[in-house]
């Protein structure tokens, strides 16, 4: 009798033993690295808010974004991170960090991405991205968490591989709301941060605001409110 057919293999699937539900914020190791304007590479343990760094639109244009206030740095810490390896790149993000996959450069999270599906990598000669097959996925324990946020939604290139610090929806409306709480009250909207997170947030310039409750950050608004309302009250006066 004729022999039956090889039975196909199973379909590639995230690693089952990853928890998704970290309390990590989405971050890279100190040790990753980024290409400043000049053309340099750069840890992230070196960058302060201001710098500008290569980015990749969602159309997967290369260019250059500014690293944002809201940027997360926290050197001191150690976490468990997966890295994903290409031919050519190798990221190292925590499981919740999310990069584009896939030919829609869709945004997943670094624990949903499994071997053999695509990621993006940065082909400066070409200005645009492209893709590559994830050829490995290793869990490893290193030393930092850094996570720069972008002050115009740009995806931040990292170790040759575009990444995301959240998901399309909230990376869209930040383009916006980023530059303009930064130029209003960037005090401010740590605090709202620290609301909606349940362990300290470590900033780029070295503040570390612990989680607050909603009555907490309640009075914070209005103690804000009353200084700026008293600061126009006295320039008013002066005039």
């Amino acid at each position: 009798p004729p022999s039956a057919p090889p039975t196909p293999p199973p379909p590639s699937s995230p690693l089952p033993d990853v928890n998704r539900q970290t309390t990590d914020p989405p971050c890279f190791p100190s040790s990753a690295t980024v290409q400043r304007a000049d053309g340099a590479t750069a840890p992230l343990s070196s960058l302060s808010a201001g710098d500008s760094i290569l980015a990749a639109a969602a159309d997967g244009t290369l260019g250059f974004d500014v690293v944002s206030s809201f940027s997360l740095a926290d050197p001191s810490a150690k976490a468990v991170f997966l890295s994903l390896a290409t031919a050519t790149a190798t990221v190292t993000l925590t499981p919740t960090h999310k990069l584009p996959a896939g030919p829609a450069k869709a945004l997943k999270q670094a624990s949903e991405v499994a071997v053999g599906e695509t990621i993006w990598l940065a082909s400066p000669a070409a200005d645009t991205l492209v893709q590559a097959p994830v050829l490995k996925i290793t869990k490893v324990v290193a030393d930092g968490l850094h996570s720069p946020l972008t002050m115009h939604g740009g995806w931040p290139v990292v170790d040759g591989v575009a990444t995301s610090y959240n998901s399309a929806a909230v990376v869209a409306r930040n383009k916006y709301l980023v530059p303009l709480v930064e130029a209003v009250c960037p005090s401010l909207g740590r605090l709202v941060v620290a609301a909606v997170n349940p362990k300290p947030m470590h900033y780029i310039d070295g503040e570390v605001v612990a989680p607050l409750s909603s009555l907490e950050v309640a009075a914070a608004v209005a103690a804000t409110a009353a200084a700026a309302l008293g600061a126009r009250k006295i320039a008013a006066g002066r005039k």
